[in-house]
C-alpha cells in the first residue's frame, strides 16, 4: 500500500492575492515583482490617468499609491479596479475586515470582476470559512476559465472539506493551464491524492 501524505492545514499556502490589471506577462506571476531586476525610475509621462498612475506606484510598494487609488475613484476611473487594489493594500497589512470591504464595493461596481472575488474567496479562506472560499473561488472559475491561480487555491480549499476528487480534479486544471510550473507542492497534493482517490 502506498503511504499517503495527509493534508495538514497551512502546510500549503494560497497563491496571494492578485491586483486587478496586473495580468501581463507569464500565467501565474501576476502581481509578483521581479526582485532581481534593476528598479527603473519612473520617468514622464508617468501614466495616462489617475489608475494607471496608482497602479505603477503600487507595483513599486510606493505607499503613496493608496492616495492615487482614492483619486482614481473620485474621477471616477477604473472604480471597481481601485476598490479591488485597496483591499490587496489592507490584506497585506493584515486589515482584514477593511479589505472585505473593499473587495466588496469593488463587486458592486463590477459584480463579476474576477480580482475582487478572488481575493475575497483567499480572505475568506484565510479567516477559516471555507465555504465562502470556494462560492467566490468557483464564480472566479466560470468568469475566467483560463485564471490558473484560482484552481491551485480551489484545490487547497476542497482539500480542507475533505472533497478529494475535486480537490484533484482542480490540481490537475491548475496543471493543464500552467504546463510549466513545475510545483512541489501541486506534484506532492496529485500524488498523494491518486493514492486516495
Amino acid at each position: 500500500m502506498a503511504k499517503v501524505i495527509p493534508y495538514q492545514a497551512k502546510r500549503f499556502q494560497p497563491i496571494d492575492f492578485k491586483r486587478a490589471d496586473d495580468h501581463a506577462g507569464n500565467p501565474g506571476q501576476e502581481g509578483q515583482l521581479d526582485l532581481f531586476s534593476q528598479v527603473q525610475p519612473l520617468q514622464l509621462p508617468l501614466a495616462e490617468n489617475t489608475f494607471e498612475l496608482a497602479l505603477k506606484l503600487d507595483l513599486r510598494n510606493d505607499p503613496s499609491a493608496e492616495q492615487y487609488y482614492l483619486k482614481s475613484i473620485e474621477k471616477k476611473e477604473h472604480i471597481a479596479h481601485s476598490y479591488c487594489n485597496l483591499g490587496v493594500i489592507a490584506a497585506h497589512r493584515q486589515k482584514m475586515a477593511q479589505a472585505i470591504d473593499y473587495f466588496s464595493r469593488a463587486l458592486v461596481e463590477e459584480p463579476r470582476h474576477c480580482e475582487s472575488h478572488f481575493n475575497l474567496a483567499n480572505v475568506y479562506f484565510v479567516a477559516g470559512n471555507t465555504g465562502l472560499a470556494v462560492l467566490h473561488y468557483e464564480v472566479v472559475t466560470l468568469i475566467d476559465l483560463e485564471f490558473a491561480d484560482v484552481y491551485y487555491n480551489l484545490g487547497l480549499a476542497f482539500l480542507e472539506m475533505e472533497e478529494l476528487k475535486s480537490a484533484k480534479d482542480c490540481f490537475q486544471k491548475f496543471k493543464k493551464l500552467y504546463p510549466g510550473h513545475e510545483s512541489d507542492s501541486v506534484n506532492v497534493l496529485l500524488k498523494s491524492l491518486s493514492s486516495l482517490v
